[in-house]
């Protein structure tokens, strides 16, 4: 009897063992990959265009634009991106409507590429509206709000990107100093931010 009590524990405790590590997966929280946010992307060059690499977080050297070291480019309101007609790499973009932090898989299709004629990453009506001399504050650029860019990066990856502010410090657009074209911050700095997923997947989550 004694011997076969041993025997009928063992897979017990096996049971008990595979169970609790399986338990000890699942209850694994999934958390969004943390968001970088870039100030003031100089994009005031009217010649080149501003390049900058997701993965690096860093703006990469014109000299280096015929590589895939960086995934997109900025010169005023003008977004280009490393693919197609823009460049050597992979990279393709869309807009989504949607909220930054909600979207957690860039989408599988739907994806442009640059081309001679149309960039893959809108601009009036895209990411940003533009509200000439019948509106207060005039002549501003002002990034529409729930219009995520999703893209493919240079080398192939995943990053989505909100649109913050096209002028220098992130000004408060409603205020009174910004309405006044004499005293409005100057245009053409990017303040944005972002997510980059360097495994490859769509997914902007993981596991901790």
């Amino acid at each position: 009897m004694k011997y076969l009590v041993k025997i009928s524990i063992m897979p017990i405790l096996f049971a008990i063992l595979f169970f609790s590590g399986c338990s000890d997966d699942d209850e694994k929280p999934i958390v969004q990959l943390e968001a970088t946010e870039v100030a003031d992307l100089n994009s005031v060059s009217t010649k080149n265009f501003t390049l900058f690499s997701f993965k690096d977080n860093a703006v990469i050297l014109n000299s280096d634009s015929n590589t895939t070291k960086w995934d997109v480019g900025f010169r005023g309101t003008t977004i280009i991106l490393n693919g197609g007609s823009g460049g050597p790499g992979q990279a393709a973009g869309q807009i989504v409507t949607g909220i930054f932090d909600e979207l957690t898989d860039a989408p599988e299709t739907g994806y442009s590429l640059d081309n001679a004629t149309a960039k893959a990453i809108l601009g009036t009506n895209g990411w940003y509206t533009y509200t000439g001399t019948t509106a207060l504050p005039n002549n501003a650029i002002l990034p529409i709000a729930g219009r995520i860019l999703a893209l493919k990066t240079g080398d192939g990856k995943y990053a989505k990107v909100e649109i913050i502010s096209y002028y220098q410090g992130n000004p408060d657009t409603t205020a009174p100093a910004f309405a006044d074209l004499a005293t409005r911050p100057a245009a053409r700095y990017f303040t944005f931010r972002f997510i980059y997923q360097p495994d490859g997947t769509r997914n902007f989550e993981t596991t901790k």
